[in-house]
């Protein structure tokens, strides 16, 4: 398969761990599945096979007949077979994405890492039956810029839905930060997109991601998230106000709620 870049690790001394991203090669009887990609479900010891699930179809499979796969290689895959199977086709990674969260092999794979996958797909794959996996790739992006010029206000909005509903540590957070920095940038002077980061409780939303000390935060400091958040208060004009103040705003109450619970205790 000239797509699928697998790291093939020949006589592998143990079956390959539970969620692990495999593909299927050697095999006689289905020579048909040979260059599958699929996930680990289990280790059947006393039959000496591996549960695997390939296109959303569980298989029973001997060990030496799976190679280890990188993870992008494996969804690529995926994408791929979504659209050069029967039926209409999907015109965006969102709609890819929602498709591929029915299969319990992908149930955690995030928006972003649909966009890469369609991406590669697109740059690397002989066109697709019904050519969306580059429309995907395109329309994505392209919607997003023309989104953002049309109505940046829109667009803040939306960035802070998603930024609500992203998980720390995750590449969808960390690019709608940059987003929403890039918009604020170009257009924190206008009333209307003022009016959507303090509607959209933007200065609530960003406070929370930069105090949070849950789930992957060491990540956000990592790539660059918390440090955008903080060029995002230290903008001038109104955008840069409004978050700055309820950052102080928020950071006196919790001063004002410590000092309490220090005036409260006994002392002996």
């Amino acid at each position: 398969n000239a797509w699928c870049r697998v790291a093939q690790l020949q006589g592998m001394e143990s079956p390959p761990a539970k969620g692990a991203a495999v593909v299927l090669h050697s095999l006689v009887g289905r020579a048909e599945l040979n260059g599958k990609h699929g996930v680990v479900k289990m280790f059947d010891a006393s039959r000496g096979r591996v549960a695997v699930t390939v296109e959303g179809k569980g298989l029973s499979v001997r060990p030496e007949n799976l190679a280890l796969a990188d993870r992008e290689a494996s969804l690529v895959a995926a994408l791929q077979a979504l659209c050069v199977a029967p039926g209409p086709g999907w015109h965006s990674a969102k709609e890819l994405h929602s498709r591929l969260l029915q299969q319990s092999e992908w149930a955690g794979v995030s928006l972003q890492e649909v966009k890469r996958g369609c991406t590669v797909l697109a740059q690397s794959a002989p066109p697709a039956a019904n050519g969306t996996v580059a429309d995907a790739a395109a329309s994505e992006t392209e919607a997003a810029e023309a989104g953002a010029a049309a109505d940046p206000a829109a667009r803040v909005a939306t960035l802070l839905e998603v930024l609500r509903a992203s998980r720390a540590g995750s590449e969808e957070r960390r690019a709608a930060v940059e987003e929403l920095l890039a918009l604020l940038k170009a257009h924190g002077s206008s009333r209307s997109v003022v009016n959507a980061l303090v509607d959209g409780e933007g200065p609530q939303t960003l406070y929370a991601i930069e105090n949070s000390m849950q789930g992957d935060w060491h990540t956000d400091a990592r790539n660059g998230t918390l440090t955008r958040i903080g060029e995002i208060v230290r903008l001038s004009g109104p955008v840069g106000l409004a978050v700055s103040r309820y950052r102080a705003m928020s950071t006196r109450k919790v001063e004002a709620a410590v000092a309490g619970m220090h005036d409260g205790c006994e002392h002996d």
